[in-house]
């Protein structure tokens, strides 16, 4: 090794270890199947938000979006594009697009369709339609959860899983179509209960008229949702995966299900490049409150890069997905581990570009300290990855810039042995965005971008709940990114820029209230009152612990979540025998305060539960030490914001008894920092299963209603 080589390895390993070096060091012990295991865990706190994600999952034509952060910038469409909270579609004139929501809900956009997610999480959906055609597939509505859409003159409730349409006119009147399932809808201060089967028209704004009116055959849009629907039932692939991940649908035409020892079947891609590795065709780009967020250029790039990890084996590369057992599943903006970005790196490389990123997918078992949330500092002893020699370096310049990685990724030897043995980075990635890592880099042939007509932005939507703040702009968050080292906003400190900014609560469209400043209620009839008091509207009421929209307060003011001590949040009973260890019926959320806790759950009803192969476990060899650091930014008191309490009944696999924990993640769960006295040494088990083949292939099964939607009566 030349003298400048040396000089430059001995650079990096005394500032990786500055950096790295002093954390206090905390034992965690872990279960038989390799899952961590959480001593003493933090409990849930007031105003913990989980946000989620809605996957651009097919489009056709001209669709176009604006980020929540950066509203004014149109850029095209591009599929496995995440949306949350703040961002917003155009589908243009023959254009259309699919939206696949965290969980298992679809959305479907048709031509000239304006859509704004006004609120995202676990427990609530909330989406303003100003203009054209949506469709709306719920699986699953858990008790505390609300699912609304507002639109120019009205708020839908959907308060059951099934099949909605709803239609927007050139003068923003709503047509509500339920095919199957149970609404409300919302105006003038009143609301009307719909069941299955029930078409009603809602003209006007400020005094309302509705009526009921036959249920239109189906045209082109139905037919265009019912093939996209039963695309999703004769998914095959799903006999292998949760039903709450979604893009598993893209598996079966882009690859096969094989056996690979010791983690039951496993998926891998049948047609990739020479020298293909996983999250390597795609970019990196910023996204609050997960920061650096991989979006994969191949179009089954979804499901393998936010859910799972990745095993090489027999030459070839395969994806090893969250068992059927977890019945609500986290999702990241990746799991991988990153190695170099530190601050070190531009002085001792001296190259252009100030230095460089890398990374590798992580297998089962390896640990994953998230990059999101607190600021988290960890000295691991003995960790072993089983990725490690699969790295993937760029410049950090290309990092930062959303640059295609396939592309631009660094083939000098000398380089990647350097950042492929340094330190994996623990906790928050030390590299923070620019104004470039907002977009996509170029596609050949990507369409322009369009925006929607001024009329339509103008258009305000009624809310019946009161929606959290939009988004700080990027350029006002930007100082609180960069002080902090690169950690991602917090859902409660977003909101408190963004309030402070705008100097009061502002969604991301003009809000009004559905529930009028008096009380009176101005929804009425078109022509004569009709006969059954079904159909009569009742006083709007809040829905399920939320604070309804008011004329004073028609935006709140914090993040929205469901109440604390909600029936929903309350724990189930323990889980079964069956299935223990990595398959423990566990829930499993990002780790990081600002977004929920680990609790439990039982399966909800409809979800399918097809034969799935166990995942067995390596022999562990590591034990991770973790501490974490809460950030000295002081946040406000969040103002009727809810949490989920702590759920307790947990079931450990080392005793066969339930305790007050949160779960142990699985390979798709971060490790949460968590502060222990002292290593503890868990005794190995014997109940370890071999990987069983599925025997059969059964369809996905359509979402199970909890009881007969109501209809409207003669």
């Amino acid at each position: 090794m030349s003298l400048a080589s040396a000089t430059r390895t001995l650079a990096i390993a005394g500032m990786l270890a500055a950096a790295f070096g002093g954390a206090r060091a905390f034992g965690q012990s872990r279960d038989s199947f390799g899952a961590p295991i959480a001593e003493d865990p933090p409990r849930a706190e007031q105003g913990e938000i989980r946000q989620t994600v809605a996957r651009v999952s097919n489009l056709a034509g001209p669709v176009s979006y604006a980020r929540g952060d950066d509203p004014d910038n149109w850029q095209a469409a591009e599929p496995n594009l995440p949306l949350t909270i703040g961002d917003r579609l155009f589908a243009d004139d023959r254009g259309r697009v699919e939206l696949q929501v965290h969980g298992g809900d679809y959305v479907r956009l048709g031509s000239r369709t304006d859509f704004a997610v006004l609120n995202l999480t676990d427990d609530t959906r909330q989406f303003a339609v100003k203009s054209g055609v949506a469709s709306f597939r719920v699986r699953r509505l858990d008790e505390n959860a609300i699912f609304e859409v507002d639109t120019p003159n009205a708020a839908v409730t959907l308060e059951r899983p099934g099949d909605y349409r709803i239609d927007i006119d050139a003068d923003g009147g709503t047509r509500v179509l339920v095919r199957d399932g149970a609404a409300s809808v919302a105006a003038g201060g009143g609301a009307i209960a719909l069941g299955t089967g029930d078409v009603i028209r809602i003209e006007g704004i400020d005094a309302p008229r509705y009526d009921f009116v036959a249920a239109p055959p189906p045209d082109g849009w139905d037919r265009w949702v019912a093939e996209r629907e039963a695309r999703i039932a004769q998914t095959r692939s799903y006999q292998y995966v949760s039903a709450d991940i979604v893009g598993v649908d893209d598996l079966d035409e882009h690859g096969r299900w094989e056996s690979v020892p010791g983690y039951g079947f496993a998926w891998t891609p049948t047609v990739v490049p020479a020298g293909w590795l996983p999250y390597r065709a795609g970019q990196w780009i910023w996204q609050d409150p997960w920061g650096w967020t991989w979006v994969s250029t191949e179009s089954w790039g979804w499901a393998p890069y936010h859910y799972g990890r990745w095993v090489s084996y027999g030459r070839r590369w395969y994806w090893v997905p969250v068992a059927h057992a977890v019945p609500v599943v986290a999702y990241s903006p990746a799991l991988v581990a990153f190695v170099g970005g530190g601050p070190g790196w531009s002085a001792s490389f001296q190259v252009a570009g100030g230095g460089f990123v890398g990374w590798f997918p992580l297998a089962p078992r390896d640990p994953l300290i998230p990059w999101w949330g607190p600021h988290v500092s960890v000295r691991a002893a003995k960790v072993t990855y089983v990725n490690r020699t699969y790295v993937t370096v760029v410049n950090r310049n290309v990092f930062v810039s959303g640059g295609l990685v396939a592309n631009h990724y660094v083939r000098d030897r000398m380089v990647l042995r350097e950042v492929s043995t340094a330190p994996v980075v623990r906790g928050v990635l030390p590299v923070a965005p620019t104004r470039e890592s907002l977009g996509f880099a170029a596609r050949p042939g990507a369409a322009a971008a369009s925006r929607p007509p001024a009329a339509i932005v103008a258009r305000p939507v009624m809310a019946r709940v009161a929606p959290p703040p939009a988004p700080p702009s990027f350029q006002q968050k930007l100082p609180v990114i960069r002080e902090n080292r690169g950690a991602p906003l917090a859902p409660v400190s977003a909101a408190e820029i963004s309030v402070k900014d705008r100097g009061r609560p502002q969604a991301i469209t003009a809000v009004r209230p559905v529930a009028s400043e008096s009380g009176r209620m101005t929804l009425a009839p078109r022509g004569e009152a009709p006969a059954s008091a079904k159909a009569r509207p009742e006083p709007v009421a809040p829905v399920r612990g939320r604070s309804l929209a008011t004329v004073d307060r028609p935006v709140a003011s914090a993040p929205v979540a469901a109440p604390v001590g909600s029936s929903a949040a309350r724990p189930p009973a323990p889980p079964t025998a069956e299935g223990r260890g990595i398959e423990d019926r566990e829930v499993h959320t990002p780790a990081a305060a600002s977004h929920g806790r680990r609790v439990t759950a039982a399966p909800a009803a409809g979800r399918p539960t097809p034969a799935r192969a166990t995942v067995g476990s390596p022999t562990v060899h590591e034990r991770e030490s973790v501490e974490r650091h809460v950030p000295a930014r002081p946040t406000a008191a969040p103002v009727d914001v809810g949490s989920r309490p702590p759920v307790t009944a947990v079931h450990d696999s080392r005793s066969g008894r339930s305790r007050e924990s949160a779960a142990p993640p699985t390979h798709g769960a971060p490790v949460r920092p968590t502060p222990v006295t002292a290593p503890r040494v868990v005794p190995q088990h014997s109940h370890d299963r071999p990987p069983a083949a599925p025997t059969s292939h059964p369809k996905r099964e359509a979402p199970t209603a909890r009881a007969t939607p109501k209809s409207k009566a003669d």
